[in-house]
């Protein structure tokens, strides 16, 4: 009797979670339909709220999948963190989570927005995921990926997607001859820096993607400070907001399956996808007006991501290495070695980016809006973490295990991190 109760634990277990993701996926379209009366520029919660419930429902699946057909990361480099063979194609459930939570809002306002480069994220992300999702199935050569990225990036510049001024002061000049006047408009050379910061970024998130949850989590933290700033009275772009916000939702429901100990990765596909939305939107919601504060603000944004790839470009080039050859140098890396867990050092650069974001809300009076925001998204990790954990049954260390089920995985073993590496 006692052996058929605990076999019936898991089964409920699922059940209740089925049914919470049903009741936010249903909530997210009442909440579009209703309260924000029809209007997609109105959609921002919504739109995270069900793309959050099509990600948490489709992770597992993908992992699920991968694992039967053998696409893993497999461990065996020094520069490899995780111990066992873990799926790679996290990018597939963050693609389907925010093409679903999309359509749907725009289904339910009955309306295809024509502004804030929605079309010119979409076209080239797709692009780009595709790029990397061939790259986890089959590898694909750096000169190949960076092509289609930079296809991509000319793909969005076409459709709207562009950095058109920047000022390094607040400058008003009239002498006939030359004329600035908020800001310096780049002409010609907008084409170029706008691929060159979308391609940037694209790797930028690639290159962090390197311990459980780390990319995800900065992202998510990147997303809702955009979200936040976005929509802002002064800058008043809701549908940058709007894509955002289905950004953060997708990577909240998926970083419940990829936080240490991960059971699946973002892959090349969810970490250039990211990438490239945050630039994206970066650009369509917040570089807008040229004024010192928005040109700054994306910098200070996602100065994680920007800082580590920096110095990685830096540290190879020094060392007469190309700068697409990888090593176990980045920060994370270097956090590990003085003993943190995966875990600490997650939560160490997380709250060194909330900060971050925090201060980029100030610079625009957002930061209520903004910790509104982290608070709610708070409240459902501790949700996931405190919650729906504590059914999952755990094996001892060392223990072998058999291949859960999809909306079960269990936790896999994990070792110590690697050793520094002797040069």
């Amino acid at each position: 009797m006692t052996e058929q109760i605990r076999s019936n634990r898991p089964k409920v277990s699922t059940m209740a979670i089925r049914l919470c993701q049903l009741l936010l996926l249903v909530a997210g379209l009442v909440y579009a339909y209703t309260f924000s009366h029809g209007h997609l520029d109105q959609t921002q919660i919504p739109g995270f709220i069900v793309a959050l419930a099509v990600s948490w429902w489709l992770t597992p699946e993908i992992r699920s999948r991968a694992m039967r057909l053998g696409l893993v990361d497999k461990p065996g480099e020094d520069r490899r963190i995780h111990k066992v063979a873990v799926p790679r194609l996290g990018g597939v459930a963050i693609y389907i989570s925010m093409m679903v939570a999309i359509v749907l809002m725009m289904a339910v306002c009955g309306r295809f927005p024509r502004q804030g480069g929605l079309l010119g994220i979409a076209a080239g992300g797709t692009l780009i995921f595709i790029m990397g999702l061939l790259d986890d199935l089959e590898s694909i050569p750096a000169r190949v990926k960076l092509g289609v990225q930079v296809l991509a990036a000319c793909t969005a510049y076409s459709l709207g997607v562009r950095i058109n001024s920047l000022i390094p002061l607040p400058l008003f000049i009239d002498w006939g001859f030359i004329h600035i006047q908020g800001g310096i408009d780049l002409g010609a050379l907008a084409f170029p820096i706008t691929v060159l910061w979308l391609v940037g970024i694209s790797n930028a998130v690639n290159l962090i993607d390197g311990m459980d949850g780390l990319a995800a989590g900065v992202s998510l933290i990147s997303a809702i400070t955009i979200w936040s700033i976005a929509m802002a009275l002064d800058l008043h772009q809701p549908y940058a907001a709007w894509i955002a916000a289905v950004l953060a939702g997708a990577l909240l429901g998926f970083l419940r399956w990829n936080f240490n100990p991960a059971r699946i990765f973002l892959g090349d596909s969810g970490a250039y996808l990211t990438g490239f939305t945050l630039g994206a939107v970066a650009i369509t919601g917040v570089m807008k007006t040229a004024t010192v504060v928005t040109v700054l603000l994306p910098m200070l944004i996602l100065f994680f991501p920007l800082l580590d790839t920096s110095w990685a470009i830096v540290r190879r080039l020094a060392r007469g290495k190309s700068i697409f050859d990888p090593d176990a140098e980045h920060i994370h890396h270097r956090l590990l070695r003085t003993g943190l867990s995966q875990k600490k050092v997650a939560y160490l650069i997380y709250a060194f980016s909330g900060l971050l974001g925090l201060a980029a809300s100030w610079f625009v009076g957002q930061q209520v809006y903004y910790l509104c925001v982290c608070a709610g998204v708070l409240t459902m990790a501790l949700f996931f973490a405190e919650v729906l954990n504590r059914h999952r049954k755990k094996q001892p260390r060392g223990e072998a295990q058999a291949m859960p089920a999809p909306d079960e995985p269990e936790e896999p073993a994990w070792s110590a991190p690697p050793a520094e590496k002797q040069d």
